[in-house]
């Protein structure tokens, strides 16, 4: 039977019901979506020897005769063991397996068999649990090795046989890219490429196939970004006119000066505003660079022009901080102080031209409701929302998926939108008339990487820090420093401040050899004096326990918050001056920058501790690097360089939203999809003159969508 891309997966030999619905888990229905199934790595059994030149730790294939095989219970007891000796000629060699007797039945003496694995010497010449097949397949053993992703009952050895009966269909793969792409990158065709992803038969030729099937990917999105600009700019927007004497008068009540770099991003944000095109920018800014005021500053001009708005937060934590935040009001005429602290927004009392209702600001959540600092029902928060008794609300990402209307929406402000992706913003960007968008993230990233995730968003960045902030002192904490780390932490304490401990972990856990939320604060109470007050934040505790812990702490009510990573976005008590990372090790350079920045909120010195439970050369590098620079710029860069362009080979693919195998360290292969991508729009914009491509871009933004 010939294959075809939109041929089901259930004709292919092997797939049966419980496959078929296992498939179907992981988005593969057709011959198509289990060939785009790339693998996430590799093991390179390429490599065959005669057994009598194997040698401690050598990964190989090797291929004889089973001349006796048979399974008994290990000496604990705990486990079975399947042991076969296997011959080739040149020597023999003794075969482990555990807990699989049924290899007993399977792999009966005198079968011909191929074997792929480690060799270790330590107790006598063994493979330890190698792969196997009978000799002559090649599809698990004698070669680059595919290994997938899984789902349910689904076994490797069965998706990949399953991969191997599809692969003929790849040559009704279509080649969209240009001819003189291919010529002058030397890309293999598609087809070629993606047999070779999946069934390589060299390095160069796998390098190859990715190589092509990454710029793919990024060039393709490059055309996204500029399909997702054009269609901005055929679509109306609300224009707020911008008052520059308002603007003025507002920002001189903030209990701080703005830096240079604040004034620049807001005077773009309120000029794009005013246009009758939406806004569509990003603004990027490190940890306590001042984003917040930056979008207070966009939220006053829109509410001060008659618009509405809507925050969007990652989290309910940081939504319910921000909405208590927002619903101080104030006067147009007569505009007062908010709060001694930049993490300000505002909430207008409007006396425009459009409207002289109050415009209080709202919070909802999937399980709260409140305008001001009165808690209401769902319906009755939507009713004031229609009839624009609120027009600043603010919720999760959910806020616009969840059928709520905004009258007269201007502005959205999406904060923290690490997965909030091109089809979302186009999404947003689709209503008539269209809102302005600024999106912001506190990850810092290089220019060359925002441009390719963000591409469809002009760039604002923050790359200055407020006048009077002092950087975070960040030391290591070995064993002999936890003594003296804990005397400083109790002098804060007695100084009336305050201190944050997150651990990797919840619940206790042998296998990772790190203490819990629970096991450090029950350690804590038993060595700390009575009088200091020990809170706990994690995730398994309601929206409600969340926002009465994060409460508790923020007015004073607990010394020590005792957290795990909830605690990383946006939680911002000015009063803390301790931030303690127990298990370091275990989060990343990134990571560990965002949680250092929940201190360092005021005007007082702060300190971060960092606790490592075990020290790799990798974990020394990302450690060090966070000990020797507060700018997360140039952490990001580190990480980058630290990570490098990733190794296939063993390591798992950690592609970035919207791609399957482009990774964040591809910035080599980032700027010649943008190099191609814009010579190409130059000369077609509309891509009339390449109408597979222009297909292809549409079928990526469908996908995109679904996802």
């Amino acid at each position: 039977m010939s294959l075809h891309l939109s041929t089901p997966v259930s004709v292919l030999p092997g797939i049966g019901g419980l496959t078929e619905k296992d498939l179907r888990n992981l988005g593969i229905i057709s011959i198509r979506d289990l060939l785009l199934h790339v693998p996430f790595r590799y093991d390179d059994y390429s490599v065959s020897k005669p057994i009598s030149q194997l040698r401690h730790d050598d990964t190989v294939t090797v291929t004889g005769k089973v001349r006796q095989i048979e399974t008994r219970p290990s000496k604990s007891g705990r486990v079975t063991l399947t042991e076969a000796i296997v011959e080739d000629g040149s020597g023999e060699i003794k075969v482990t397996w555990f807990n699989q007797p049924y290899l007993e039945k399977t792999l009966r003496a005198g079968s011909m068999v191929s074997l792929a694995g480690r060799v270790d010497s330590r107790m006598g010449r063994t493979l330890v649990s190698p792969v196997w097949e009978p000799a002559g397949k090649r599809v698990h053993t004698g070669r680059i090795v595919p290994v997938y992703s899984l789902s349910g009952s689904l076994t490797m050895r069965r998706l990949r046989s399953a991969m191997l009966s599809a692969l003929p269909a790849t040559d009704e793969c279509l080649e969209f890219l240009p001819k003189d792409i291919l010529e002058t990158e030397s890309f293999p065709s598609r087809s070629d490429a993606l047999r070779s992803v999946h069934f390589p038969e060299s390095r160069q030729e796998l390098d190859a196939a990715i190589t092509r099937l990454k710029f793919e990917e990024l060039f393709l999105h490059q055309l996204m970004f500029a399909e997702v600009r054009r269609e901005r700019l055929v679509r109306p927007a609300h224009p707020a006119p911008m008052d520059v004497e308002f603007l003025k008068s507002f920002v001189a009540t903030f209990p701080f000066t703005l830096t240079n770099a604040q004034r620049k991003a807001a005077w773009e944000i309120v000029q794009d505003c005013e246009k009758d095109k939406p806004m569509n920018r990003l603004l990027e800014g490190d940890v306590g660079s001042g984003k917040t005021a930056v979008a207070a500053i966009a939220i006053a001009n829109i509410l001060h022009a008659g618009g509405s708005a809507a925050y969007l937060a990652p989290t309910e934590i940081l939504a319910v901080q921000q909405q208590r935040s927002l619903s101080t009001t104030l006067e147009i005429a007569s505009v007062a102080p908010l709060s001694r602290n930049d993490k300000v927004f505002i909430s207008v009392i409007a006396r425009s031209p459009q409207t002289t209702r109050q415009s209080l600001v709202a919070l909802l959540t999937a399980s709260q409701a409140r305008i001001g600092n009165r808690d209401v029902s769902r319906k009755e928060l939507l009713s004031a929302v229609l009839d624009g008794t609120v027009r600043c609300l603010v919720g999760t990402h959910a806020l616009l998926q969840q059928g709520v209307e905004i009258p007269n929406l201007t502005l959205v402000v999406v904060d923290e939108q690490h997965r909030f992706g091109v089809q979302q913003r186009k999404a947003l960007l689709e209503r008539t008339p269209a809102p302005h968008l600024l999106s912001m993230t506190a990850t810092p990233i290089p220019r060359s990487l925002a441009l390719t995730i963000y591409g469809d968003l002009d760039l604002s960045v923050l790359d200055e820090m407020p006048k009077g902030r002092k950087p975070v002192m960040t030391r290591l904490v070995f064993l002999k420093d936890k003594q003296p780390m804990w005397e400083h932490v109790m002098t804060e304490i007695q100084a009336g401040r305050q201190v944050f401990v997150v651990c990797p972990l919840i619940d206790p856990s042998d296998t990772m050899g790190s203490k819990s939320v629970f096991e450090v604060a029950a350690g804590l109470k038993k060595s700390l004096p009575d009088h200091v007050r020990i809170g706990l934040l994690h995730g398994k505790l309601s929206s409600d326990e969340k926002a009465v812990a994060i409460e508790t702490f923020r007015l004073g009510q607990i010394d020590v918050l005792v957290a795990t990573t909830v605690v990383e976005v946006g939680v911002d008590v000015p009063n803390a001056s301790v931030m303690i990372i127990s298990g370091a090790e275990r989060f990343g350079l990134s990571q560990l920058h965002q949680l250092r920045g929940r201190v360092g909120r005021s005007d007082q010195q702060s300190y971060c501790y960092l606790m490592p439970d075990s020290w790799s050369p990798d974990a020394k590098e990302r450690l060090m690097a966070t000990t020797r620079t507060t700018n997360g710029f140039e952490l990001a860069e580190i990480d980058l360089k630290l990570r490098g362009a990733g190794n296939v080979f063993g390591t798992a693919q950690s592609g970035f939203p919207d791609f399957r195998l482009a990774t964040e360290t591809d910035v080599p292969l980032m700027k010649k999809a943008r190099d191609w991508s814009a010579r190409l729009l130059e000369t077609d914009p509309r891509l009339e003159l390449h109408p597979l491509l222009r297909e292809q871009v549409k079928v990526s933004l469908d996908e995109v969508h679904m996802e």
